[in-house]
């Protein structure tokens, strides 16, 4: 019901006010068209009470007409203007996530069976290194793998509960990030896409459910690994105020413990991750 007068009080506002004059007029005349005996005196001062109150009226509604067509208009230059500043910096984010070259580097294998028979199989060595550049959301897989790596190298009790090992695994992270020169392109990438969601939280011109609608277009745009990482990263010190916009736009919906099984097999059904999500502040909704 207030869904359908919010988008129809313009006309709903109209219909009422001639609803009530009309009531008026039946009230004090009934259904008689024209003056019936003894009212001809109250019929006459009707009209003319009705030809002062058009008078009066009509310029009022006129201007009303010209301040709500102004009003729209902004509204709708407002809502254009900031709609667009959405895209240019989601189109930014597809950019900074196209930029990226992460290069690796592993030992080339040896393959034997091409070898001939009467040579001796060669061992890869130090000087059969190859680099890998990996661009694009290729770089997002070796980011994992590289954090996964450095956690599971941990030394880890396996006494230890389910929160000291996720503990473990945001300090994993951090050291990853602010220590292996991953903050280059992780820093810039997660900035970008934290202004992507303040401006659309901070918009003037959007409804509460337009901020909700072009929210989860940003978020359709992201891959699974990206989500893991977004939690990682809200983990830090930087991302702290990444975690209401988190929490309120719903981000991490579908990023459960298991999700985090390849790293340590005590996440998946642990609770911990998908509790830690849901603990982070929101904003009234």
């Amino acid at each position: 019901m207030r869904k359908l007068i919010k988008n129809y009080w313009m006309l709903i506002v109209p219909a009422l006010s001639s609803l009530g004059i009309l009531a008026v007029y039946l009230w004090e005349f009934g259904t008689v068209l024209g003056p019936a005996d003894g009212y001809e005196k109250a019929y006459s001062a009707f009209g003319q009470f009705g030809d002062y109150f058009g008078g009066v009226l009509n310029p009022l509604l006129a201007f009303f007409n010209i301040a709500l067509i102004v009003y729209y208009q902004k509204s709708s230059i407002a809502k254009s203007a900031d709609k667009d500043i959405v895209f240019r910096m989601l189109d930014l984010q597809s950019k900074i996530v196209s930029s990226f070259e992460v290069r690796t580097k592993h030992k080339r294998k040896s393959d034997g069976d091409t070898q001939p028979e009467h040579q001796a199989k060669v061992e890869p060595s130090e000087s059969e290194e190859i680099e890998e550049v990996n661009s694009g959301l290729r770089a997002f897989w070796v980011f994992e793998k590289e954090v996964k790596t450095r956690y599971q190298r941990q030394k880890i009790e396996i006494s230890a509960t389910t929160q000291e090992r996720l503990a473990k695994l945001h300090e994993t992270y951090s050291l990853y990030y602010h220590g292996f020169f991953r903050k280059q392109y992780l820093g810039h990438y997660f900035r970008n896409l934290y202004h992507i969601f303040k401006t659309i939280d901070e918009s003037e011109a959007f409804s509460r459910e337009e901020k909700y609608k072009y929210a989860k277009i940003v978020r359709a745009q992201m891959s699974h690994l990206e989500l893991k990482l977004l939690y990682l990263n809200c983990c830090l010190d930087d991302g702290i105020e990444f975690k209401k916009y988190v929490a309120r736009y719903e981000i991490l919906e579908w990023i459960k413990d298991k999700d985090f099984g390849n790293y340590d097999k005590n996440f998946r059904k642990s609770g911990v991750i998908s509790a830690d999500i849901n603990s982070w502040e929101a904003y009234p909704k």
